[in-house]
């Protein structure tokens, strides 16, 4: 592991971070598709139109078949950490690296087409850690950057420029949420008429919409939703129905998200251990499940006490995931 998660083990040895107590008894029922081996921290998941999972684990991508047959997918050639992983709408999959050192140099999109082939697509400031992406009807780009605060939007022929940055994107320095580094902007996903780029901000346990001016420019930022249940937000998806599923890292805990800003506590404790990642089914009889990956970080690193567990979850929904990218 890279010097500055070593240095987090030994100054935050002894801090716990406990799940928030639940006002309501858990609306969903989860089951695990596949549990990952100790030591392994599973961190995004994305699922193509054939119903391919690409699950990315240290420095490769997983690919499991619908009949659960799994192989590795693709390997960065560089020291670094596979974050963030989408299917393009080219159907090549796209992800985020970093090395999480300042010594080494991994802040990069890369894109794989054949198994086994990637290629870099983009370079990014090398002082960030880039992690989720999100496309829009242009195919154009957009890269979370939780250690910068920032929004990266990238064009198809892989211009990068920054969308956005503003003070609501910013981590707490002061007190990280997930003790290794301040997380800021992390997942994000575009409602579906693509006229809202919709952030979570991780330490702060913020929802935030973004309007997408006409010229593609970013509007003023508005907190839709900000609470102590939200605070380790991490990866979500929409419904529909314009419902926001997220991933609540370090309180092992999922919930939903009206359109309005309501939030509704969906399932607490095991299976769930620090969930990072979620992602709708995309045949006929998966679109009204929702897959969960457990990436179990935090205990896996030493940050938080107990066995890890990680693994991929699923749960019905009562309406189907909408279409991506």
């Amino acid at each position: 592991m890279s010097k500055m998660i070593g240095a987090a083990l030994l100054s935050s040895a002894m801090f716990l971070i406990s799940a928030s107590a639940f006002g309501s008894p858990p609306t969903a029922v989860l089951s695990t598709v596949k549990t990952y081996s100790l030591g392994e921290s599973p961190e995004s998941i994305a699922i193509d139109k054939a119903g391919n999972s690409f699950v990315s684990i240290g420095n490769t991508i997983r690919k499991r078949t619908p009949a659960g047959v799994e192989s590795t997918f693709m390997t960065l050639p560089i020291a670094a950490f596979v974050l963030g992983v989408k299917v393009g709408p080219d159907g090549c999959v796209y992800n985020t690296s970093t090395s999480l050192d300042p010594a080494v140099v991994g802040a990069f999109i890369w894109k794989t087409c054949t198994a086994g082939a990637p290629t870099i697509f983009a370079t990014l400031d090398p002082s960030g850690g880039p992690n989720d992406l999100a496309f829009d009807d242009s195919r154009n780009l957009f890269v979370t950057d939780p250690f910068l605060g920032k929004v990266y939007k990238i064009t198809t022929a892989g211009a990068v420029s920054t969308w956005l940055q503003h003070p609501l994107l910013n981590g707490n320095t002061a007190s990280p949420y997930l003790l290794f580094h301040a997380v800021g902007v992390d997942g994000l996903a575009f409602d579906e008429d693509k006229e809202n780029l919709y952030l979570g901000n991780l330490d702060y346990g913020r929802l935030i919409r973004v309007p997408v001016r006409y010229n593609g420019s970013a509007g003023t930022p508005v907190v839709v939703a900000s609470d102590p249940k939200l605070a380790g937000i991490d990866g979500f998806a929409f419904d529909h129905d314009g419902t926001i599923f997220a991933a609540i890292n370090g309180q092992d805990h999922f919930v939903s998200i009206s359109s309005s800003g309501v939030i509704t506590d969906r399932y607490a404790g095991l299976p769930l251990d620090g969930p990072s990642s979620v992602a709708f089914g995309t045949t006929p009889g998966t679109q009204k499940t929702l897959y969960i990956i457990s990436g179990a970080f935090l205990r896996t690193f030493g940050l938080q006490s107990g066995t890890p567990h990680p693994a991929m979850l699923s749960t019905p929904t009562e309406d189907r995931g909408l279409c991506l990218p």
